[in-house]
């Protein structure tokens, strides 16, 4: 059975050529070129085009992403990069070239998306099924932008009541008139709508695109986010309930033998052609510029029963440059699991137990995942109550999301949707430095950038 792996690189020699610097994505749209005349004739040419959006999202998400959220979190170590301590240190300045790279990253894959979208009348040989396909994958692309975007360069959602505070720019169409910052709220309800329509059109299998339970899986995630646990629940059991993944048995998500659960996926097909090599190059070198806060790993006191622990290693143990780094990326090149089955069990158990229904469900998808990740696995006894539930899924989800990018926007989530008072190496969650920081290009008179001066 194919999964949702990321296929193809070509785009149409001509049609789209794109300026990598960091340049005004928004005010000016990023192509040096577009439209060579009757360079978009056939549904081929429209699918080639699309495989640049997907070619840019495999390059936010190869490792890119998943670094600079894992740098704004509490699991790793003081980075020796002068941008990457920015992030770590929350305070980036508007002049960091890696975060205006981030950003330049993700609105050209919106902007390609966008473009599709824009001349899909130029094709004259498609069937409604296809446009609608093509439609599908347009919607997913550009909700997965956005809402990286959005939880990467914004307050979570929750953050005010209304969540009218300042979001990003949505971008739905191919223009040069400069595009103000929305709010959060708007930009929540453009990402919805987008997953709706993306679930609607998409097929359930796709010759290794997105598909529907790429999108179902994508709208679970975005609703936890916001702590609208009844669509996560609903859409992650969807997921689940499909039997069309099944979950791994390696603890290892990364690993080659892991495909059976991944949802939606970026593709390596081989060391020329390596979308993982950012976390190559991050997290794998013999000392890497990622490597693991030592009062977190301190914190274990599991980790021989723990399998998933045991792919971290203590380099120079009781040296003064001992550091841990995780083995986990240590392969030559392997797929990036961006949506996955495991991310669906704990959205499912926490969302229930929140709402206090299916709770043996819930209690079941904790030990599912504790089976498989403990040599002598603690489970959660018949009857476990939401509370106990809610606990246990919060503690592996720690563990098992670990280098995944996820603890920043847990955080966020429990602080703005549960009202916890959470910290952050001494920062609050909310504090005004724990975002990323806009190019200063982006700044114009409907476009404020966020505030500067870190947390302090």
């Amino acid at each position: 059975m194919k999964k949702n792996l990321f296929l193809g690189l070509t785009i149409i020699t001509g049609v789209l050529m794109f300026n990598t610097s960091c340049e005004e994505m928004i005010e000016t749209p990023p192509p040096n070129e577009i439209l060579v005349d009757d360079a978009i004739k056939s549904e081929d040419d429209l699918q080639q085009l699309l495989n640049g959006s997907y070619h840019e999202m495999a390059n936010t998400f190869g490792g890119f992403y998943q670094t600079l959220a894992e740098l704004m979190s509490d699991n790793v170590a003081l980075p020796n990069n002068n941008d990457f301590r920015e992030v770590y240190n929350h305070n980036v300045l508007f002049f960091n070239s890696t975060s205006g790279a981030f950003y330049s990253q993700l609105y050209r894959g919106i902007f390609r998306a966008n473009f599709v979208e824009t001349h899909i009348n130029d094709a004259t040989d498609l069937t409604q099924e296809s446009r609608d396909r093509i439609l599908g994958e347009v919607a997913f692309i550009r909700a997965l932008g956005h809402f990286t975007a959005v939880r990467m360069y914004a307050q979570p959602y929750g953050y005010t009541s209304d969540n009218s505070h300042d979001g990003i720019a949505v971008t739905t169409s191919v223009g040069t008139t400069p595009q103000k910052r929305e709010s959060v709220k708007v930009a929540y309800d453009a990402i919805v709508n987008d997953l709706e329509n993306a679930i609607n059109k998409l097929p359930e299998e796709n010759n290794g695109y997105a598909t529907s339970w790429a999108a179902k899986a994508l709208m679970a995630q975005v609703a936890f986010q916001m702590g609208d646990y009844t669509t996560a629940g609903n859409m992650a059991n969807d997921v689940i309930k499909s039997g069309q993944f099944t979950l791994a048995d390696t603890v290892n998500v990364f690993d080659a033998s892991a495909t059976s659960e991944h949802i939606y996926s970026i593709i390596s097909f081989g060391v020329n052609d390596q979308r993982s090599g950012s976390y190559t190059s991050n997290f794998a070198a013999a000392v890497p510029v990622i490597q693991m806060d030592k009062a977190l790993y301190a914190s274990f006191n599991n980790i021989d029963n723990d399998k998933r622990l045991q792919m971290l290693e203590v380099i120079n143990k009781g040296a003064q440059n001992e550091f841990i780094k995780t083995t986990q990326f240590n392969a030559p090149y392997f797929n990036i699991p961006v949506l996955h089955l495991t991310l669906m069990h704990l959205i499912r158990a926490e969302s229930y137990a929140k709402q206090g229904i299916d709770l043996n469900v819930a209690a079941q998808d904790v030990n599912d995942i504790r089976n498989r990740a403990y040599v002598t696995p603690d489970l959660l006894a018949a009857g476990a109550t939401a509370s106990q539930i809610i606990e246990a899924v919060r503690a592996e989800r720690k563990i098992e999301f670990l280098f995944q990018g996820d603890r920043i926007h847990e955080v966020k989530r429990l602080g703005a949707i549960e009202g916890e008072n959470l910290f952050i190496r001494g920062h609050e969650w909310n504090c005004k430095g724990m975002l990323l920081q806009f190019p200063i290009t982006e700044k114009t008179d409907i476009f404020n950038i966020n505030p500067t001066g870190g947390c302090d």
